[in-house]
């Protein structure tokens, strides 16, 4: 991890921090590759910090330099359900806030959550990637599954890549 990166545990007090530097990246960033009406309906449910996941002690915060950069975390529940298959977990909600790309944060965090998932008993890794996001699964070891339609909300549905890679 490079020096100036480290990665805490988020918990329950980080929701409104969590939701800032999602909805930022999210609102940012993914702009360009989704429908602007659908993207514009989608935003509520996919920038909102999801208690379970603060509470998990799966989810981490990024900070650079003190600041907040980053977060994302891990499950062995699978997106959008409580379903649990042995041995797989799930990438969980990665954000990199738009002032800090290109500084090793997702890239820290990811190998952060490989290694925790690892260590507790998966041997394989699912996401569930935006369309921008699926080039940086791919250089991480991740290979495509399919093209899925994620549902964020009551009727609304954003086009999502279902990747996975093997844990050592």
């Amino acid at each position: 991890m490079p020096d100036h990166l480290t990665i805490r545990v988020a918990t329950p007090a980080d929701a409104d921090l969590v939701t800032s530097i999602v909805a930022a990246a999210y609102r940012t960033l993914v702009k360009a590759d989704y429908d602007t009406a659908a993207l514009a309906a989608a935003l509520p449910a996919m920038s909102k910090a999801n208690p379970k996941h603060l509470a998990s002690g799966t989810y981490y915060i990024v900070e650079a330099d003190g600041e907040p950069a980053g977060c994302g975390g891990w499950s062995f529940e699978a997106p959008g359900t409580s379903a649990v298959e042995p041995g797989v977990a799930h990438i969980r909600h990665f954000a990199t806030h738009p002032d800090h790309l290109r500084k090793g944060v997702a890239g820290a965090l990811l190998r952060h959550c490989l290694a925790e998932a690892t260590k507790s008993g998966a041997s394989v890794m699912r996401s569930q990637s935006t369309l921008l996001a699926e080039p940086f699964y791919a250089a991480a070891g991740f290979r495509r599954i399919a093209e899925v339609q994620a549902k964020m909300g009551d009727g609304v549905y954003v086009p999502a890549i279902d990747m996975e890679r093997s844990l050592p």
